[in-house]
């Protein structure tokens, strides 16, 4: 009887057996066979265009940048703008040997000045690039009603490359200050309008 039972366990777990090994596999549907639909998406990024300015900038004016043949001066002390004087002497009598020759020697029709670090603009033009413009106003020293035509320099306006939203680059303003033998003296104030634009 035992034998029956061994003989019968065995034959029932080999049914099993093969049952197990030749049933079919669960139904796949692997990647890149199934069905496929197409969707149309649009990504809208903004544009940003953002401009930061000093708000004052200091230009000084030197004696050197005036003219050569300034070595002889000496500022005063407390005076604005600064003011320098100076001396020398002609060697000889009176009236026979007194130099006439101004001791001062203009080296140009104007003085460039750069205000350093007066801008930076944040982009991500889709062009790859912005355009700058500077605008000065009147320059004008209000106590004597004087003024000065200052212009800007070619080189601090025009097209400029986008650098992202992230760099921290700033960019000068060169300032071409006319100046002539008869230019006055003066503390001068004007505006610079600075802007940042993509045409």
């Amino acid at each position: 009887m035992k034998n029956k039972f061994l003989a019968l366990a065995a034959f029932g777990t080999a049914i099993l057996g093969g049952a197990i090994l030749s049933a079919p596999a669960n139904a796949q549907i692997a990647q890149g066979s199934g069905p496929t639909s197409t969707i149309n998406v649009n990504v809208s990024v903004p544009e940003i265009l953002f401009l930061r300015t000093v708000q004052n900038a200091n230009v000084v004016i030197a004696p050197s940048d005036l003219a050569t043949g300034t070595g002889g001066l000496t500022a005063l002390a407390g005076t604005t703008p600064p003011a320098y004087i100076g001396n020398d002497q002609t060697t000889g009598p009176a009236g026979t040997a007194l130099s006439t020759a101004s001791p001062f020697a203009l080296t140009g029709p104007s003085v460039t000045k750069t205000i350093t670090g007066a801008y930076i603009v944040w982009s991500n033009s889709p062009t790859g690039n912005y355009t700058v413009g500077i605008t000065p106003g009147t320059f004008t020293d209000a106590t004597y009603s004087n003024t000065l035509a200052v212009t800007v320099n070619s080189g601090s306006v025009g097209t400029k490359t986008a650098l992202g939203l992230t760099h921290t680059t700033a960019s000068d303003i060169g300032l071409d200050i006319p100046i002539s033998a008869t230019s006055p003296a003066g503390s001068y104030d004007g505006t610079l309008t600075v802007e940042a634009y993509r045409p």
